[in-house]
């Protein structure tokens, strides 16, 4: 059996999960089955496996270009910030509670175990790639289950990728062989180079020195792609502006702002998408969209804090607003967590008033491929959410019929276009062509819209990627 692949880092944000998702697709592309692996990830984003709970969005994506259906096992473990102190621990795709760092890691959970067991299913499934988290070695992290124990368990070809745009790239690729023990120093095969921008013969002489004081080889040197910023982003700071077209979309980017890729179903279209911060950055767009959040409490309170929830409500009836998830929940009257689960205290927080609906927050989450019937037509998408609706004057938008295949009745959501507003609680609304061109057409009036959905929109910008490190690198897929 071909040896599982292992990609490994000397910094966070080298691009393991970019390089990862590109080797999985030329893999996929050679009609083999592959399969995405991350132990542990910390990340505001994710996306609901298709075997029940949620796993990272990275994951998620990585599986899509595998060819294959997203499931727990991918990522066995994610944290999920709930403020600056705690997250929110998510085990085999369910939530085991918040907790934070120091009590995450004395807590008496067999992590490694929950990782063994996942990389034996998924062995089962075809070939492992796998990415690391952050740093692949730190001497003060005893316990680490997301690097080298998971590759050296898999006997991986260890590929370490070193972001040269941040310099210092080849002394710490040397730091980091010449720190790990001898045993994990035989698993790496070589190292990749990435994010080079200029003519690649000036590295001659330091790829050279690298492969002298490690003997191992350099195995590519991949330029700056920048079609991988319109890749499913693992944390916000993937977050950048996009498109050059007619109609500017503003994106409220409140802390704790989650699940942000659905918009990238929009470079397909004639858009200007920008991430507003900063009250005076939003300008008068013709589309302003509240995005999914986290913790709707401290997005809440940074919109006050910073005046934009004055802004937000000054410009309700004159610019389109979609609001989804949190943002749909941020846009109610009031938002109660009487358990503390959703803003990490019980209490109540007053929303911006433009729906006349109530947000009360469950110990249960919502993870679910959903369906719903809007405007006698079926729309589809996902949840992952606890808080539950209730309206309280305004009639809901929406009501969803199908959750993981199975029948409900829930109505959901808020739609008036004499007020244009559109909200709801579906994650990917914006993968539906006709909801795409109704939203857009509120914007800008007459519009025309492509056919596409936002994994056929992702699989495009996954083969550009894929191409670049493919014409960049020398592994024996």
């Amino acid at each position: 059996m071909k040896r599982s692949i292992y990609v490994l880092a000397t910094q966070s944000n080298s691009g393991k999960t970019i390089l990862v998702t590109a080797l999985l697709r030329l893999v996929n592309r050679k009609n083999r089955v592959a399969v995405p692996f991350k132990a542990q990830n910390m990340s505001l984003n994710s996306y609901p496996a298709f075997n029940g709970g949620e796993v990272a969005l990275a994951q998620a994506m990585q599986a899509y270009a595998a060819g294959v259906k997203p499931i727990v096992e991918m990522n066995p473990i994610l944290l999920k910030p709930v403020n600056e102190a705690a997250s929110e621990v998510i085990v085999l795709g369910k939530p085991i509670g918040l907790m934070e760092y120091r009590e995450y890691s004395r807590n008496p959970i067999d992590k490694w175990r929950i990782v063994r067991d996942s990389l034996l299913k998924l062995r089962s499934l075809g070939l492992i790639i796998g990415e690391g988290a952050g740093s692949a070695y730190e001497p003060n992290i005893t316990s680490d289950v997301a690097n080298f124990r998971p590759a050296d368990y898999l006997n991986a070809d260890v590929y370490i990728v070193l972001d040269i745009s941040r310099g210092g790239a080849f002394t710490s690729a040397l730091g980091l062989y010449n720190a790990i023990p001898s045993r994990w120093r035989d698993l790496i095969k070589g190292f990749i180079i990435n994010r080079f921008r200029g003519d690649p013969r000036i590295l001659d002489d330091a790829v050279k020195w690298l492969e002298e004081k490690t003997g191992r080889r350099v195995y590519g040197i991949i330029p700056e792609v920048n079609e991988a910023r319109y890749l499913w982003p693992e944390d916000s700071e993937a977050m950048v502006d996009f498109g050059n077209g007619s109609v500017d979309v503003a994106v409220i980017s409140y802390p704790g702002i989650s699940n942000f890729h659905e918009f990238s179903v929009l470079t397909m279209e004639d858009v200007h998408v920008r991430f507003v911060k900063w009250p005076d950055s939003l300008g008068e767009p013709d589309l302003l969209i509240l995005p999914g959040a986290k913790n709707t409490a401290l997005a809440m309170e940074w919109l006050r804090r910073s005046g934009l929830d004055e802004k937000v409500r000054r410009m309700a009836g004159s610019t389109p607003i979609l609001a989804i998830c949190g943002g749909f929940q941020l846009i109610t009257e009031i938002m109660s967590d009487p358990t503390g689960i959703e803003f990490g205290n019980p209490g109540h927080i007053k929303g911006l008033g433009l729906v006349k609906a109530q947000v009360t927050y469950h110990s249960d989450k919502i993870v679910a491929h959903s369906r719903a019937i809007m405007n006698d037509k079926l729309v589809t998408g996902y949840e992952i959410r606890r808080g539950r609706v209730r309206y309280t004057g305004d009639e809901p938008g929406m009501v969803i019929v199908e959750r993981n295949g199975n029948p409900v009745n829930e109505p959901d959501g808020y739609f008036n276009e004499d007020r244009k507003i559109f909200a709801t609680s579906l994650h990917d609304i914006l993968s539906n062509p006709h909801i795409r061109e109704l939203v857009l057409r509120m914007a800008k009036g007459s519009v025309k819209v492509n056919s596409y959905s936002s994994i056929e929109v992702l699989m495009h910008w996954i083969d550009e990627v894929a191409r670049v490190v493919n014409n960049n690198i020398t592994m024996d897929l």
